[in-house]
Parts: structure tokens; C-alpha cells; sequence
């Protein structure tokens, strides 16, 4: 579907809220009432049942609230919003289809919301069944698409040596699965606190290579993983006297989250960006040269001069990085994609780089999330283009995404 300007529209990291009924049926009967669901009482108040816990669901409504009013994203915010009562798109595939078509958007790549959590899960066994259970109906939700919505997949948590083959084996099986395009990583060295230039982690590139699928890493912005929000404790409690508690009560449990704009304004590009360091300067890229990695969620104006500082220490410190054969941007330049917010005011700049290129540049809607812009995400992407050729604008809106994700 090409729009008036002659350019087809392809969300790359478009987002899917977890539907309130579907996934127990996608696990065996054992687990089923563990698995993620919502269940409405006797008074119609609608309960999230998780792996054994039950809690009120309306808090996770606001994910649900793009293009919706002020005064309902405000009533989605106090809790007064029930999980059924959010944007019908959000997991309805013909809903979001005809959303789709009020922005002009051709295709769609669907990545989870509440199941960005689960590579932090404490019990990895059931967390492998919720794995499953997701991709399996996320698996069947894109092929209500009409051939138009494709989505990644989640893995397991990675705690240790065993949780890496385990997230290396789902992988591969998914990597049979209709309408799954992409992987989804949390862009944290969960082993230990490893770069993720250990060797603990190859299996998980071996498998990506092996099936051609992306790595996405995807940040989310709660301190349950090592990375920039635990280390830097973003998370930590904030008191009535606006006072933070003191260190030792975070290091002993009381970190938690307590404020959205900073562990996602912070955490977000530093921990992308400390993966496109390890992944390109550590030699995950010469050592795997058919894997592809995609770097989402936290903007690409700070792209261009993070590769130039990695290009520059590459050659003042070379011996500190003696397996590397090309410079960092050049790995960066042959397998690897970044998202951009539409009305970044760097993607023009981003595009013309020859550090970076209009051929590895996606974007991103991140709707039905509340920070989304519907309608008029495209018009935001036509304004940031501006300046550019066609070719690259060709690029940046479709033509990247198709050599990534292998749609289109």
C-alpha cells in the first residue's frame, strides 16, 4: 500500500497488549491457570492471574490509551479503567488494521507489553511456558492480520549457562512459526552481569545465525535485570517528603518503580547503547557475521557520535580490542538496525551519515502505548524527512525493514 507521497509506511516496533483470555489455551493443561489471564468477579472487577498471583488489572490498562482523550488517559492513569476498556487495537487484529489505515500504515511488527518483563521472571520453568504460551497466540493473532501484521517473539530468562541454551532452543523453534520475524532481548548482560561479548552468550547468537531471525533488544523500565536502571538504582522508592530512601535500604529490597521518566529517559539509550558496544567493538559481529541485531525504543539522535567515539577508541586502544578487523561502525553499518521516534529531529541527519545510512534506519509507532501519536504518527515521519532523496526516504519508511524482517 503506498500513501499520496509514493512511500509505503511499515511500523517496525509497534506494540500488542497480552489478550486478557487467549494464552492459557496455547499451554498444556497443567499450567493454564498460571499462565497470563484476566478474569472478571462477581462485581465485575477484572483480576490479572499470574503464575499463581492475582491482582487488580486496571493499572496496566494505561498501556492501551493511544489516541484516546486527555480525560481517559487520566482516568486509565488513576486505575479507574478496566483492561477490557482500552483501545480495541490494542489486541484485536482487524481493529488494528483499520487504525493502521487511518495513518497510511501498510505493515506492522508487533512486540509484546507485558511480557517485556519476562526475562527477568524468577522461575525460569514457568517462565518457558509463558514464552510459549505468548508466541504461540501471537503467532496466530498475526495471521488475522490479512497478511499485514507480523510479531517477535520472547524468550526465556538467562540467569545462567542453562538459561541461555534454553533462550538459544525456543529460538530455533519459533523460528518455524508463521508470522514471527523477530526475537525479543532485553538489551542487559542478565549472566552475572557479563558483557554480552561472553562467551556464555553464543549459543544465543549461534541460534540467531542459524535462522536468519533478528535480535531485537528492547529496553523496559523496571530495575529487575542488570543494567543501567539496577545499576544506577533509577528505581529507587521516592518518600512523601521527596527525599529518596538511602542507598542500603534499595540494596537490601526497597528499590523499586517509583518513577517512569527516569529509568526509561536514562536507562533506555544507555543500556542500547552499551549493547551496541559489546556486540560491535567486543567481536560479536566478527565472530557472527550472518546475525542481525536491532536496537529499539530509545531514539538514534545519539547514534552518529557514539559510533565515532567507539571508531576513534578502536584505533587509540586497539589493544584492548585486538580480534576487531573492521571499525566498530563498520560491523554496526553490516548487521545491525535502529528505530527512530517519527519526529526525531536527528533522522535526517542519522540517514545521511555514513556511519549509519538511511538502510539502517526502522521506525517505530510504539502504539497503543499512551506516549504513541494516533492519529498522525506518518505526517510526524514525513516531517523528519524532509530534506532527504526518495530513495532514502524509501528507506527509513519501508525498504530497511523488508531487508530485516524479511516481509513485504
Amino acid at each position: 500500500m503506498s500513501t499520496a507521497d509514493g512511500l509505503r509506511y511499515i511500523d517496525s516496533d509497534g506494540h500488542i497488549l497480552e489478550h486478557p483470555t487467549a494464552m492459557p489455551d496455547y499451554a498444556p493443561a497443567k499450567w493454564r491457570d498460571r499462565i497470563w489471564h484476566i478474569e472478571t468477579d462477581a462485581n465485575g472487577v477484572e483480576f490479572l492471574h499470574y503464575d499463581g498471583n492475582v491482582m487488580p488489572s486496571n493499572g496496566l490498562s494505561l498501556a492501551g490509551t493511544a489516541g484516546m482523550p486527555d480525560d481517559e488517559v487520566d482516568r486509565a492513569r488513576a486505575g479507574k479503567m478496566r483492561y477490557t476498556e482500552v483501545r480495541p487495537a490494542a489486541y484485536n487484529a482487524k481493529a488494528r488494521l483499520q487504525d493502521m489505515d487511518t495513518d497510511g500504515i501498510d505493515l506492522a511488527v508487533l512486540y509484546p507489553t507485558s511480557m517485556l518483563a519476562i526475562q527477568a521472571h524468577p522461575d525460569p520453568e514457568f517462565a518457558l511456558v509463558q514464552c510459549q504460551a505468548y508466541n504461540g497466540w501471537v503467532s496466530d493473532h498475526s495471521q488475522e492480520g490479512e497478511g499485514r501484521l507480523f510479531a517477535a517473539a520472547v524468550v526465556p530468562p538467562m540467569p545462567d549457562a542453562d538459561g541461555v541454551e534454553a533462550v538459544a532452543k525456543e529460538i530455533r523453534r519459533v523460528a518455524g512459526m508463521p508470522g514471527i520475524v523477530s526475537v525479543l532481548l532485553r538489551p542487559n548482560p542478565s549472566v552475572d552481569w557479563r558483557p554480552f561479548n561472553d562467551p556464555v552468550y553464543d549459543p544465543i547468537w549461534q541460534a540467531a545465525s542459524d535462522t536468519g531471525l533478528p535480535l531485537a533488544f528492547h529496553p523496559f523500565l523496571a530495575p529487575d535485570l542488570p543494567g543501567a536502571c539496577q545499576g544506577l538504582m533509577l528505581g529507587r522508592a521516592r518518600m512523601p517528603d521527596g527525599r529518596y530512601v538511602d542507598r542500603d535500604q534499595v540494596l537490601t529490597g526497597a528499590q523499586g518503580l517509583s518513577n517512569i521518566y527516569f529509568t526509561q529517559a536514562i536507562a533506555n539509550p544507555v543500556d542500547v547503547m552499551h549493547t551496541i558496544c559489546y556486540v560491535t567493538a567486543g567481536g560479536v559481529c566478527e565472530r557472527f557475521p550472518d546475525a542481525k541485531f536491532i536496537m529499539l525504543e530509545a531514539n538514534g539522535g545519539w547514534l552518529v557520535p557514539w559510533l565515532e567515539r567507539l571508531d576513534h577508541h578502536a584505533k587509540k586502544f586497539s589493544w584492548d580490542v585486538p580480534w576487531l578487523k573492521m571499525a566498530p561502525s563498520e560491523y554496526f553499518r553490516r548487521q545491525c538496525w535502529i528505530s527512530f521516534d517519527p519526529d526525531e529531529s536527528m533522522l535526517g541527519f542519522t540517514a545521511q551519515s555514513p556511519l549509519c545510512g538511511a538502510d539502517r534506519i526502522i521506525w517505530a509507532s510504539d502504539y497503543p502505548h499512551p506516549d504513541a501519536k494516533f492519529p498522525g504518527v506518518t505526517e510526524d515521519l514525513r516531517e523528519a524527512l524532509e530534506g532527504l532523496t526518495f530513495e532514502q526516504k524509501r528507506q527509513v519508511t519501508s525498504e530497511s525493514a523488508i531487508a530485516l524482517y524479511g516481509i513485504g
